[in-house]
């Protein structure tokens, strides 16, 4: 039996290599997730298509057997009926799905949907990328959270972290793993503790919605997407000041000030990070991440966990994911609606001096769609003011139902769609003029 303190530290280290430490790979960097799962998609190459195609295809035809076939099949497989079992609309999207992937994978269907910049983009150029991301995230996330680090980071850090924004310490952890790792891997760490009774509703709805942010290598490869390269440092930065920003206003803001602080019903409360009497901070933090470490999971149940949300994120989360990325990809590319919805938008943007407003405006809102849509329309656009500014929604708006939206949607987080439609909004509203003002000093 491995001592307490070696139960803590291994995985617990391990955890924080894979996930926290960036490390420098062809004079760039990147945490060791990041460089696993580009690995695994450099060796897959073309394998990987077929791999896409095998996913979304599955998906569509065995969600209608399981959800509206026999009693007896879902009766006989638990596991498969947890995870194909879904609503109409999800059904529907995950069928649509699959007969687009098909079309796309075969080149046999309309140019609207066989497109490079729609169905290619959506089932397998994006979805390959996420697929090895949150593949290998969601395997190896227990070492993060189930071996102690969370007790012991929350405990020291929870006085900063109440006082500043009325939330545990544990969830620095949260904000980290997506600052340098990838924000679904966060929105996935969010949803774990929440359901393991370490957060309350109200706070993994702020943590999920306000610190889920996206990684620091996104942020470079959005301004080079978006044709401003040269502009990368200052919109990190920017991106910092308008996170913190939301960070302090938008829980104070309903729908989120209207959260109950009430804890997973089905385990109740299982954090303490309250520092008993009688202990330092420090030797409190020893004790309650030590009493984590022996309860963790060994490896066959680590193995077992991670299987299953892999399995769930791949053929449920991902088929409906990819889906509104397509739909938000075909209308921006093959239609005029978009830009027809936004034309409210083109004096707003006129009054914030910014050039191409009718072209920028659809950016304002796509982003609630899929995150990568403003930084495309901005490298379609050649004034930087305008571009800086979509590629710093792209990076700020944080609620995108193409990724971590609809992984909070299906996760046990009580956020129906129009609380994160209502979140989407607030965020934009704070953002857009810290952007614009940032945009006229550097890149006007």
């Amino acid at each position: 039996m491995m001592p307490p303190v070696a139960r803590f530290l291994l995985p617990s280290t391990v955890g924080v290599l894979l996930f926290l430490v960036p490390y420098e790979v062809d004079g760039t960097k990147e945490v060791a997730l990041g460089i696993i799962a580009r690995w695994i998609q450099a060796t897959a190459g073309e394998h990987m298509r077929t791999f896409c195609a095998f996913i979304f295809i599955t998906a569509g035809i065995v969600t209608p057997l399981f959800t509206w076939g026999p009693l007896a099949l879902r009766r006989r497989y638990p596991m498969l009926a947890d995870i194909f079992v879904t609503g109409p609309f999800s059904a529907l999207m995950r069928m649509a799905g699959a007969v687009f992937c098909a079309l796309t994978f075969w080149a046999i269907g309309p140019e609207w949907v066989i497109d490079e910049n729609t169905g290619g983009m959506s089932y397998f150029t994006i979805a390959g990328v996420i697929f090895c991301i949150i593949g290998v995230g969601a395997m190896l996330m227990p070492l993060l959270t189930d071996y102690g680090l969370l007790e012991m980071i929350g405990t020291v850090l929870r006085r900063p972290f109440r006082k500043i924004f009325n939330l545990p310490g544990r969830s620095t952890i949260d904000a980290l793993a997506s600052w340098v790792g990838a924000s679904s891997i966060a929105v996935l760490v969010t949803a774990r503790q929440y359901r393991g009774g370490f957060y309350t509703a109200r706070e993994a709805s702020v943590i999920a919605t306000n610190f889920s942010v996206v990684s620091v290598p996104f942020v470079f490869l959005t301004a080079q997407v978006a044709g401003i390269a040269e502009l990368s440092g200052t919109l990190y930065l920017t991106m910092v000041v308008i996170g913190v920003v939301c960070a302090l206003i938008t829980p104070r803001l309903p729908p989120l000030n209207r959260m109950q602080d009430d804890y997973y019903a089905p385990v109740g409360r299982q954090v303490h990070e309250e520092v008993r009497g009688d202990m330092s901070t420090w030797r409190w933090a020893r004790h309650e991440a030590l009493a984590r470490a022996a309860k963790g999971p060994g490896l066959v149940e680590l193995l077992r966990s991670g299987s299953r949300m892999v399995l769930d994120v791949f053929f449920a989360m991902m088929p409906v994911a990819m889906t509104i990325e397509f739909i938000a990809l075909a209308a921006y590319h093959h239609t005029g609606i978009l830009h027809l919805i936004t034309t409210p938008l083109v004096p707003l943007l006129q009054l914030l001096a910014i050039p191409d407003a009718a072209a920028a405006a659809p950016g304002l809102i796509v982003g609630f769609l899929d995150q990568f849509v403003p930084a495309l329309i901005a490298a379609s656009i050649s004034s930087p003011v305008t571009s800086f500014v979509l590629a710093g929604l792209s990076v700020t708006q944080l609620i995108f139902m193409a990724e971590t939206g609809i992984l909070i949607y299906r996760s046990k987080i009580p956020l129906p769609i129009s609380h994160l439609a209502a979140v989407f909004v607030i965020r934009t509203v704070i953002a857009l003029p810290i952007l614009v003002a940032v945009a006229h000093w550097s890149a006007g």
